[in-house]
């Protein structure tokens, strides 16, 4: 698999940061139900984190689709992680308490 995905890094890496700036497009509309129980930073983060993530995670594969060797693919890409790890965190913390 690694083999092939480093064989087809282009094309991959292109279709695949296509399909997260699109579902990040979408999230900026889909926005949780706990967001109107929020304030302030716990709102900007359930409104606008998982589509931040995609971004992210868009960017990240984008970059890779250019240069394979890309410190700033992997920075986006785990920068993605630590957003979405916020985001879960306070629509958990948002829902339960």
């Amino acid at each position: 698999m690694k083999s092939y995905l480093d064989k087809h890094r282009k094309l991959v890496g292109s279709i695949g940061g296509i399909i997260a700036f699109v579902v990040a497009v979408i999230y900026l509309k889909v926005i949780p139900a706990e967001v109107s129980s929020a304030s302030g930073l716990q709102k900007i983060i359930l409104t606008y984190g998982h589509s931040l993530c995609w971004i992210l995670l868009g960017g990240a594969s984008s970059l890779w689709a250019i240069t394979e060797k890309n410190d700033l693919s992997k920075i986006l890409a785990y920068t993605a992680l630590v957003v979405y790890v916020i985001f879960i965190s306070t629509l958990i913390l948002t829902k339960f308490l």
